[in-house]
């Protein structure tokens, strides 16, 4: 018989119900009542029951606090709930902490009876699997699953001769239907280098092993669609064979999906599951078995809980991406303590990474180089004695050996806020941002004829003679006489390493008047462009 708790602050429903319900005939006991919440709360502390049947209205603690409790300290326990409240809030919240049923009041004793036969089927089916998995565990160690799993395993992994691999195979009687063959590798989230394992995680992980083993298997079996065997660590291994690859596929990740559903369902844990090309010969499977881990090792990029198939990354793995923009975008958005565009930005390069299917090491050597760019602008801004910066190998070691992708961008996210934060504290004062992002600006547009005081005003959103006082404060230069100063850097490093006649570097630095260029050149550096490449050359 299940225990039911009834719990509402009218003691006529509570008698009500107590006195017309058939409980015996539903198999069913009445523990007890309660008036409110709170005395339920101790009531199922000290005597732990099946079924609470509550009111949402209560003093102290209500219907939905109780229920909250319940699903946080007594998920076995089901919560029906029977309100005079039709309100749309109170049922989502039901649906949240895993209300069974939401009834309105009144209620029949009939109405009450069919709800809770209803429930007892539920929970005898629940109890019955439970029981059918721990009866499982118990004899999970049989002597010929294991042995029948060795001799697949030796054949996805290829550690056998294809003569040695029939033999053992008819000798256990697994017979291979099928002219192609693929791998499908099932490996446990919660027990991958997803996470640090301890000596429990690894007890625990060979129990929850032979769950998603068995799982596999009876799926598997049903659709006749091969085997399945125990791999190594907290992996399953599944051999799918055909005569009909191309229309097989889809069955094959059919499987592969309802294997991870219920998986996550009965272990309340998420499986990630790698599906390798098919082959023509046993001798073969290991390669579709190489596939298969490979595509597990997309994880980190991913991230858990996803079925992987070879087509997904063919064409993609590994292609060239440029980052240039974006790197140059974050930056800005740090020098602009600009959290939004920080953010959005670092989630396009997420998304990047993830559409061009890039290896773990590869994402790694990107993110390594952003973070290396992010720590430049507090090189450049005189902060290197920043504890930022100062701790940068810290962040950096930190980022780089996160296991997936989306904790090591949020880590980088963190890092770039914080420095946009503390260059915005330091830059503040006398108005040395302002100047820090037009010396940018400068940088990225001074091949711009156009360029000039009020444009870059414009762009800092500023009036000229403010600017002019901040910037002449913060630099002790003009900004015409910045302008003029990169220009000509510019104009020296194109002489000294290009054959471009005078007029086109006086164009590519932002000169449209070639005698003018001249004249401005000779100024700053007291010989014309003509006299500065002979002396340089």
């Amino acid at each position: 018989m299940y225990k039911v708790l009834v719990v509402d602050d009218e003691v006529l429903v509570r008698e009500a119900i107590g006195e017309n319900v058939d409980w015996k005939s539903l198999d069913y006991e009445l523990a007890g009542t309660c008036q409110d919440g709170r005395e339920a709360m101790q009531f199922i502390k000290e005597n732990p029951v099946d079924v609470v049947l509550t009111d949402i209205c209560m003093p102290y603690v209500d219907g939905m606090e109780l229920s909250e409790f319940i699903y946080n300290e007594f998920p076995d326990t089901h919560v029906l709930i029977f309100s005079g409240f039709d309100e749309f809030e109170y049922a989502k919240k039901a649906i949240k902490y895993d209300v069974e049923e939401y009834m309105l009041k009144p209620i029949t004793a009939l109405e009450l009876s069919e709800t809770l036969a209803r429930l007892k089927l539920k929970i005898d089916e629940k109890r019955a699997r439970e029981e059918k998995y721990a009866s499982l565990a118990r004899n999970y160690n049989k002597n010929k699953i294991l042995m029948i799993s060795k001799v697949l395993s030796d054949v996805i992994t290829g550690k056998q001769t294809q003569e040695e691999s029939r033999k053992e195979m008819l000798e256990y009687g697994i017979e291979l239907r099928g002219s192609e063959y693929c791998i499908a590798i099932l490996e446990i989230d919660a027990y991958s280098d997803l996470f640090e394992q301890n000596e429990e995680s690894r007890q625990q992980a060979s129990l929850m092993t032979f769950i998603l083993h068995n799982i596999s298997d009876e799926l598997v079996q049903k659709r006749d669609a091969g085997y399945v065997c125990y791999g190594n660590e907290s992996r399953v291994y599944i051999l799918f064979s055909t005569n009909k690859p191309h229309e097989f596929k889809p069955t094959v990740y059919s499987v592969c999906e309802e294997i991870s559903k219920q998986a996550k369902r009965v272990m309340k844990s998420t499986v990630t599951i790698g599906i390798g090309d098919y082959v023509k010969s046993i001798a073969d499977i290991n390669r579709s078995y190489a596939e298969a881990m490979e595509l597990i090792s997309y994880r980190f990029l991913l991230g858990s809980g996803n079925t992987i198939v070879q087509e997904q990354i063919k064409g993609k793995a590994e292609r060239k991406i440029r980052l240039e923009e974006d790197v140059e975008a974050l930056k800005l958005a740090i020098k602009r303590k600009d959290e939004v565009v920080i953010v959005e930005i670092l989630r396009k390069m997420k998304e990047n990474f993830r559409e061009n299917y890039l290896t773990r090491v590869k994402v790694q050597m990107y993110l390594q180089q952003i973070m290396v760019e992010v720590q430049n602008v507090l090189k450049s801004s005189d902060m290197a004695e920043d504890l930022l910066y100062q701790e940068r190998d810290r962040w950096m070691d930190e980022m780089i050996h996160e296991r997936t992708l989306e904790r090591a961008i949020q880590l980088l996210k963190q890092y770039c806020v914080q420095c946009a934060i503390s260059l915005d504290n330091r830059l503040n004062a006398g108005g040395k941002r302002y100047a820090m992002l037009a010396i940018d600006y400068v940088e990225k547009n001074y091949a711009n004829a156009q360029l000039n005081l009020n444009t870059v005003c414009s762009y800092l959103g500023i009036s000229t003679s403010r600017f002019s006082a901040i910037f002449k404060e913060a630099t002790k230069s003009t900004f015409m006489e910045v302008l003029i100063k990169t220009r000509m850097e510019k104009a020296m490093e194109l002489l000294e390493n290009t054959d471009l006649k005078n007029y086109e570097i006086a164009e590519r630095v932002g000169f449209s008047d070639p005698h003018y260029f001249s004249l401005s050149f000779k100024k700053v550096t007291g010989m014309t462009p003509t006299s500065y490449i002979k002396k340089k050359r």
